[in-house]
């Protein structure tokens, strides 16, 4: 082959990567942008009262906030969700981490949980205090890790079908999904964990996605 055209063939290939890496850098803008702030879900419950739906959506309210957590990662935020009747009770506790995928054609994004939960209860209002975690505070559950894909004004992430185990605070034997989507204004959450013979044992069999409305801009 003549040497020129192999020249031009790894810059192409070399442009191609760098491409793909800068996309991958706005993504985490985006996301950067749109994911920190207040939600609630108040129009998908009424909508179920409204159209008579025996099993109604919980009422949720979801903070998220960016956390400065260097042990972690660069694009780390902080999701705390509250019974929206009783926002004093906190239902769950979770720190999402992104960066791009090895391959550089995703955003990676690892779920993680807190070993010692009440540490760290409304760190929304408080996202300092997340510079002092350390590797041994937090778990991941196991091959759980998100793919998010921009598509349409839209993020879509979603774990592997086959190899999650312990997501949301199944149990680890259990196989679990998620599922997400992700505009400005909007974000839809499916957590499931299923037994062994496939039956549901955390989560929404019919209409699984919590469906949340951001109240506001941003929590900080």
């Amino acid at each position: 082959m003549n040497r020129s055209w192999l020249l031009i063939g790894v810059a192409v290939l070399a442009s191609g990567c760098g491409g793909n890496a800068a996309l991958r850098e706005e993504e985490l803008a985006r996301i950067a942008d749109w994911l920190p702030g207040t939600y609630d879900n108040r129009a998908q419950v009424d909508d179920d009262l409204k159209r008579n739906i025996v099993d109604v959506h919980a009422p949720i309210e979801l903070n998220i906030v960016a956390a400065d957590s260097p042990i972690v990662g660069h694009d780390v935020y902080y999701v705390q969700q509250n019974d929206a009747m009783n926002p004093r009770r906190v239902l769950s506790q979770q720190l999402y981490s992104f960066e791009k995928s090895a391959d550089d054609k995703a955003i990676a994004h690892t779920i993680y949980t807190f070993k010692e939960p009440e540490r760290w209860v409304h760190g929304h209002d408080r996202p300092d205090i997340f510079k002092s975690l350390v590797p041994d505070d937090l778990s991941a559950a196991t091959g759980c890790e998100l793919k998010w894909e921009f598509k349409e004004e839209r993020f879509t992430g979603h774990s592997s079908a086959v190899s999650c185990h312990g997501a949301g605070g199944s149990g680890a034997h259990a196989r679990s999904e998620v599922h997400i989507e992700l505009t400005a204004t909007q974000l839809k959450l499916a957590e499931r964990a299923f037994d062994a013979e496939g039956n549901i044992v955390s989560g929404r069999r019919d209409d699984p996605f919590s469906d949340f409305r951001k109240t506001n801009r941003k929590t900080q």
